[in-house]
């Protein structure tokens, strides 16, 4: 079962449960009406303090938006000012009203979810006569200074269990594809199609390659350049580190762990949040420096 099936299996058994306990509707001072599953201890946070919960957003189509059980990272809000209650939006006057241990959930159209919670329209490829499903609990509510070493502990395992999950992937991905794959120390795995003794860069020199990259995952394309000029200290660490293993006529593949591509944050309309890259490249030159005026190495 994979990661994505799991959670799913645990949010729906916390919901079962909670459900066998309460199923009160709650409403906040402007009218959003959210159900309280089960109750917590009832202390609920004030001005300064950190609600930490954990949240799955799924819509009608049973489609999962995001999960931080299988992110490994739970969501937090700071809660304002009680002279800011008339300015906020429902589901930020509800956090005002949860404690440790409260499990809730509420719905609402995708067009309104758009609009109240994240601010602007639905973008065109959304389809917006489905319903988005929110389900949370709060796992601790924390003073700010608290709250930093737990973000930063948070982020540490996030990282490390993300850089183990990469490569288990990459691994299974070169089994099932019977490619015989070569890994350097920093977790890049790489086949070296070519190697005719050309002489190699560093990663202070620019370099001139030929490249197409897709996504491990599904194998989708998403970039592909017949010749770029680009310094070495100024691309992702993955090429920074892989591209000094070609000397120029050579050619590899790179399979790159997220942590050493685009992360947790990705790139916005390009790469999602903790994608596997690979990458075809072919070392075509280099020099010393990088010539913005013709963008081309010098």
């Amino acid at each position: 079962m994979n990661m994505s099936k799991i959670a799913n299996v645990m949010i729906g058994l916390l919901l079962l449960t909670a459900a066998a306990c309460t199923d009160s509707e709650k409403v906040t001072q402007n009218g959003f009406k959210f159900k309280l599953l089960k109750a917590g201890d009832g202390v609920v946070p004030v001005k300064d303090q950190i609600l930490v919960f954990d949240y799955e957003l799924k819509d009608s189509k049973d489609s999962v938006w995001h999960n931080t059980v299988t992110d490994g990272m739970p969501s937090a809000v700071m809660i304002a000012d009680t002279s800011m209650i008339k300015n906020e939006n429902g589901i930020v006057q509800m956090f005002r009203m949860l404690s440790i241990g409260d499990s809730v959930a509420f719905s609402m159209p995708i067009k309104k979810f758009f609009m109240d919670v994240i601010g602007q329209p639905a973008p065109p490829s959304v389809d917006t006569t489905r319903t988005i499903f929110y389900a949370m609990k709060v796992t601790n509510i924390m003073a700010m200074e608290e709250f930093k070493t737990f973000q930063t502990s948070m982020m540490e395992k996030k990282v490390e269990g993300q850089k183990k999950k990469d490569d288990e992937l990459i691994v299974k991905y070169l089994a099932d594809n019977n490619i015989k794959a070569q890994q350097d120390t920093s977790g890049i795995h790489y086949v070296i199609h070519s190697s005719n003794g050309g002489v190699k860069p560093t990663a202070e020199n620019c370099v001139e390659v030929n490249y197409a990259g897709k996504f491990l995952k599904d194998g989708m394309p998403f970039d592909s350049n017949p010749r770029m000029a680009f310094p070495l200290t100024g691309v992702i660490r993955g090429w920074t580190l892989g591209i000094p293993m070609l000397g120029v006529g050579d050619s590899a593949t790179f399979y790159i762990p997220s942590g050493l591509a685009y992360g947790p944050q990705g790139y916005p309309g390009a790469i999602p949040p903790d994608a596997i890259l690979i990458f075809d490249v072919r070392l075509l030159g280099m020099g010393a420096g990088y010539d913005r005026a013709t963008q081309s190495c010098k």
